[in-house]
């Protein structure tokens, strides 16, 4: 079966399954298979081809790899060309060049960068307002490449609100790193959406990976956003920050999806103790052999997540 058949987090755990077997040759085949079919993720099909080239012994190769993807536009944000992974390119003068002509793009692109949204509407003939799913993406993604594990979901009466954080870190990639802004914009889009009067108030969920789970947990909790639920995904929580429901909190019920091996897991359940101990129903899924991703059955699970809030479709 080709990568166009399947999705990008089915690719990932396979190009990382193979490097961790130290089968190079094949990660990185699979990779250049797959360039075609992900144009949202080109950086990080061209980031792991070069990657894997320098694994294969040849350092030329892969900084001939990063300069054909500069040369056509791409550029790379600094916390990717300051990966470990590249330490063997850092000696080299073009690499130098390479990195100083991503430094300039990153830095105009960042001036003008401002916080975006993408708004799908329910594949059906019911008119507006509609069940709104808000779904923020994680640390160094965007709505687009997560657009696999949300879109599924309009094929069942719901709409999905996809903020994008302004906080860039790399071509198309952007953080929540600095959660005050983070909250703002979000609350701000809300605000936005509201305006347009396409969502059912009554029937709003917060949902999100990672870090954007992190905040979309928040938002549901302080009930800066009146949302009766959140399903998150593998939420990046500080063991610092204590989130509990606050007054305005209208969540009746939460869902926590987990991987066994999620470097955050016990931190999360953690949480989860306490939302329970303070009246809150939040139901928690462990997927075994998973780490900080997506499950893979994610999208034909959220329809059954979001049938618990929502009454049945009338026959």
């Amino acid at each position: 079966m080709s990568p166009y058949d399947r999705s990008f987090g089915w690719l990932k755990s396979q190009v990382l399954e193979l490097d961790r077997q130290q089968d190079y040759t094949r990660a990185r085949e699979l990779v250049e298979e797959a360039l075609p079919f992900f144009p949202e993720h080109r950086p990080t099909l061209v980031l792991w081809r070069a990657i894997l080239t320098l694994r294969l012994g040849s350092p030329e190769k892969a900084l001939a790899i990063l300069e054909e993807a500069v040369g056509q536009g791409l550029w790379f944000g600094p916390a990717q060309l300051e990966d470990e992974d590249l330490a063997p390119l850092r000696s080299l003068p073009a690499f130098t060049a390479l990195h100083k002509i991503c430094q300039e793009r990153y830095a105009e692109v960042r001036a003008r960068s401002h916080p975006g949204i993408l708004v799908l509407e329910p594949d059906n003939l019911v008119p507006p307002p509609y069940p709104t799913l808000f779904a923020l993406h994680g640390n160094g993604s965007s709505p687009l490449a997560e657009l696999e594990y949300w879109q599924p979901i309009t094929a069942h009466r719901w709409q999905v609100v996809l903020p994008y954080s302004s906080q860039l870190i790399g071509y198309g990639r952007a953080s929540w790193n600095d959660e005050a802004r983070a909250v703002a914009e979000v609350c701000t889009h809300w605000k936005q959406q509201q305006r347009w009067k396409r969502i059912d108030s009554q029937h709003v969920v917060l949902a999100g990976f990672s870090r954007g789970a992190r905040i979309a947990l928040r938002l549901a909790l302080e009930g800066r956003i009146p949302a009766i639920g959140f399903i998150v995904v593998c939420p990046a929580l500080d063991a610092s920050q204590v989130l509990l429901p606050q007054d305005a909190c209208q969540v009746r019920l939460g869902f926590v999806l987990l991987g066994e091996h999620d470097y955050g897991a016990p931190i999360t359940l953690a949480a989860v103790e306490r939302l329970r101990a303070a009246g809150l129903t939040c139901e928690v899924k462990q997927y075994p052999g998973l780490g900080h991703a997506f499950p893979p059955s994610f999208a034909e699970e959220l329809p059954a997540l979001l049938a618990h809030y929502l009454p049945s479709a009338p026959q």
